[in-house]
């Protein structure tokens, strides 16, 4: 599969820039040297999936393409590690004392990190290392953004609609109905659907 674009140089950056990840992602989360061909093909197709939606006024197409080629990349991390999760561990009481491996007996319980913590008690959806990935993806995204929707997806973080808008002198209905319908278009852009 290859790319066939009018672009000239597109194709030859894609593909050096698809070899150069997947040579990156090998020995990382599992993924081995007889990965590299199938991760190669994914970022690939990926990318000629999305190439449609690329708009020179809100980026270059270089520019375009790293963030495609790094938001799958993101995604394949993602999705190998809930691979590797055994889901048929058995059920076990966090009140049973168990070996410390020193010859003390602990509660299991103190053996539960906060974040395995945390997410069990459903104040997280994924463990730390896939929140930190969803961070950095986000920012990758907020620090392509033009100025004025910059503002609005930093507020947003942390402030409702109505808060964001007293804080920017906006109306409630301009974050609404233009801020976040281009805020949406660029995280969409972006491979980030999931975080909206």
């Amino acid at each position: 599969m290859g790319f066939d674009n009018h672009h000239e140089g597109f194709g030859a950056y894609a593909a050096h820039l698809i070899k150069f990840k997947a040579r990156q992602l090998v020995g990382r989360v599992g993924f081995t040297e007889s990965d590299r061909e199938d991760l190669e093909q994914e970022m690939t197709e990926d990318l000629l999936r999305r190439l449609p939606k690329f708009d020179p006024r809100k980026a270059s197409l270089h520019t375009f393409v790293a963030r495609i080629v790094d938001h799958k990349i993101a995604n394949l991390i993602r999705y190998q590690r809930q691979e590797k999760r055994d889901h048929r561990r058995r059920a076990f009481s966090l009140d049973e004392f168990i070996d410390d491996g020193e010859g003390h007996s602990i509660s299991r319980v103190e053996t539960i990190s906060q974040d395995e913590h945390d997410l069990r008690a459903g104040k997280y959806t994924g463990p730390a290392s896939e929140r930190e990935d969803m961070r950095v993806d986000v920012w990758s995204v907020i620090s392509e953004l033009p100025p004025d929707l910059q503002a609005v997806a930093k507020l947003l973080m942390t402030h409702s609609i109505t808060e964001t808008a007293r804080e920017l002198g906006l109306h409630r209905d301009t974050i609404h109905r233009d801020r976040m319908v281009r805020l949406r278009e660029f995280f969409e852009d972006g491979g980030l659907r999931g975080y909206l």
